[in-house]
């Protein structure tokens, strides 16, 4: 009967909050939480019953006692036979007491571990969800907001499944089986029927107050996730901040969000305060010794019966005091777990769609571009058009032209970490058809916004080879040149890097992470600007490591520095998001005004021939 109370409850708070999902997705997700482990369910279901039956059949036999000590005196037993009886509802009351003890710890354990193991359920669930999101997903979600999801709210949810769960199973499992025990070992189906109408009004109370909490206890969940969301923000942008001393303004902006905060809390406190179901048991245990008297002195009722069902509703009273605690618990409970299943119901369109039809097998390096589109969500035109090339295995191919001509994105591509139009072609094999980790692994990406773990730099190094042993992650840092400034360290390898990489150097946190791309040995390399950060002297060094590590790879670099670019195979410029000039440097800085201008201000051109090599996604 509880659990079916339970469901519906469940099912009209979801209905009546309104929200974009249907109620039945949401209440089949959430209930499969909890019926995921049904042995926790039914002790917490068992062991909550026997202890609130317990509670109530003390009280009974107390008026039973009290019955048979006056029946005792009318029919002028001895003492010895009423000690006997005492004894004997002592021990009673002894044994009684011993196993709720015992009930209440195996309940309390079986109501922990359903706690935790649906919180770890559902916090697995979520990482793997927002893992498995698009990008899209990603630009479009903060960061701060993610992160209360899987902290705050999950632990709202942790809360609604204990103590909230046991204390709401406790009210209605107290009122079913106080129906009971009037009924049966106290046979007094006046006092029942007398207290109908109070329990109606006493149930009615209980579900209004969970509707209004319902929306309040939405909003207070939102509300924490904007100071999360801004807390998140400062500390990402703190160097931000300070520089251009916006410090007093971030502090007013964020007490702001606690002010509306604490605005909301107060409206949860202020609703919690005005409930008042304990006023109406009173008032049934009040009616029910002034009807009782009177039955009573009819000879209808015995004293005992009237204390046993008074007792009852005594023992009432502390689950009514909790209930207003617990629908608290139940409604940000509630609302936290909504908030989280809409965040992993939550559909941006998909960046790529996954294939495993075919097997990545080992990649020579051949890459052919045909007729590819992609525009991002928020742009309004396309960001590259048409585009169409072709690289033999093992050629190095430099990408050049100016800011926002498309250039990244036509290496993001090759990831997959977008969908596009168009076929993208490895070794004659549409890439569309390979498994993403697969391909992913076999593309080694640096780009110019380099991002390190909070870990040590072996760990950074060895991110995308977890078993390399030690000789294998220091080849890949002496090939990428960083060797050297790593042993300067006091913990060497073992250094903790800071949030980002924030304890090194930029030109640091660039070789660190050709380390890392080295390591994991791709057959494509894509360098974004890799040597940005970085100043001359290394800048040689590195391009010495690049050029060692690239033989025998395909090798995509995007860069505007001459000395990278006059190593490569081919030159390919974008503007207006197409491909205007190709071919190699020494031929396009005679014949590609697009290209002399770019490279004009840093060196002096030859002059300009009569024909220039335009295509617009012809193939090589």
């Amino acid at each position: 009967m509880y659990i079916n109370s339970l469901t519906r409850s469940f099912i009209m708070a979801v209905i009546t909050a309104k929200k974009e999902i249907s109620s039945k997705s949401f209440s089949r997700w959430f209930l499969g939480h909890l019926l995921a482990n049904p042995l926790n369910l039914v002790l917490i279901f068992v062991g909550t019953s026997v202890s609130i039956l317990i509670r109530m059949l003390i009280p009974v036999f107390l008026g039973q006692a009290l019955d048979q000590a006056i029946i005792d005196q009318q029919n002028l037993r001895t003492n010895n036979e009423q000690l006997v009886i005492l004894r004997d509802f002592v021990f009673l009351i002894f044994f009684l007491g011993i196993l709720r003890f015992i009930v209440g710890i195996v309940t309390s354990i079986a109501n922990e571990w359903l706690s935790w193991t649906s919180q770890k359920r559902i916090r697995e669930e979520f990482f793997n969800s927002i893992q498995n999101k698009p990008l899209k997903f990603h630009d479009s979600v903060r960061t701060g907001e993610l992160m209360a999801l899987a902290t705050n709210d999950l632990s709202q949810v942790g809360g609604l499944i204990s103590p909230g769960f046991s204390m709401m199973a406790d009210v209605f499992i107290s009122i079913t089986i106080a129906a009971f025990l009037v009924l049966t070992l106290l046979n007094a189906p006046q006092l029942l029927i007398m207290s109908i109408p109070f329990f109606i009004v006493y149930l009615w109370t209980i579900f209004s107050y969970n509707k209004k909490m319902a929306p309040i206890s939405h909003t207070f969940m939102r509300k924490w996730s904007a100071i999360a969301t801004a807390v998140q923000d400062n500390i990402t942008g703190a160097e931000v901040v300070r520089a251009f001393a916006e410090e007093s303004y971030e502090r007013k902006k964020f007490m702001e969000y606690v002010l509306d905060f604490r605005d909301t809390w107060y409206k949860r406190q202020i609703l919690q305060a005005r409930y008042f179901p304990t006023l109406i048991l009173f008032a049934t245990t009040g009616t029910a010794v002034l009807v009782g008297s009177v039955l009573i002195l009819r000879g209808e009722l015995t004293i005992g019966t009237l204390i046993g069902f008074t007792g009852i509703l005594f023992t009432l009273i502390g689950p009514t005091y909790i209930i207003s605690f617990a629908v608290m618990l139940y409604n940000g409970g509630l609302a936290g777990a909504r908030r989280i299943y809409t965040m992993e119901m939550k559909e941006i369109g998909e960046d790529v769609s996954e294939n495993n039809s075919s097997s990545i097998g080992n990649i020579q390096g051949k890459i052919v571009f045909k007729n590819v589109s992609f525009q991002y969500p928020a742009s309004k035109g396309p960001i590259l058009d048409n585009i169409s090339f072709s690289v033999a295995p093992g050629q190095m191919i430099a990408i050049v032209g100016p800011t926002g001509s498309g250039k990244s994105s036509l290496t993001k591509l090759l990831l997959r970490l977008y969908d596009y139009s168009g076929e993208i072609l490895i070794d004659d094999v549409n890439i569309q058809k390979f498994p993403l980790e697969s391909l992913r692994k076999s593309i080694g990406l640096i780009e110019q916004d380099i991002y390190l773990f909070p870990r040590s730099i072996r760990k950074n190094i060895a991110f995308g080879a977890r078993d390399a042993d030690e000789a294998k992650i220091i080849q890949a840092a002496k090939l990428a040149q960083a060797h050297e400034f790593i042993t300067e360290f006091p913990k060497g390898y073992d250094s903790y890097v800071g949030e980002g990489g924030s304890q090194l150097s930029g030109g640091q946190r660039q070789r660190v992470a050709l380390a890392r791309t080295f390591l994991t040995d791709p057959r494509i390399l894509i360098l974004d600007d890799s040597t940005s950060s970085v100043d001359s002297k290394t800048e040689e060094e590195i391009v010495k490591a690049i050029n060692a590590v690239s033989q025998g790879r395909t090798t995509f670099i995007i860069t505007h520095r001459l000395s990278q670019i006059r190593r490569a195979d081919c030159v390919i410029v974008i503007k207006g998001n197409k491909i205007v000039a190709k071919g190699h440097h020494s031929k396009l800085i005679s014949q590609s005004a697009d290209y002399r201008r770019i490279f004009g201000k840093y060196a002096v051109l030859p002059p300009l021939e009569n024909r220039e090599t335009v295509e617009n996604g012809g193939g090589t």
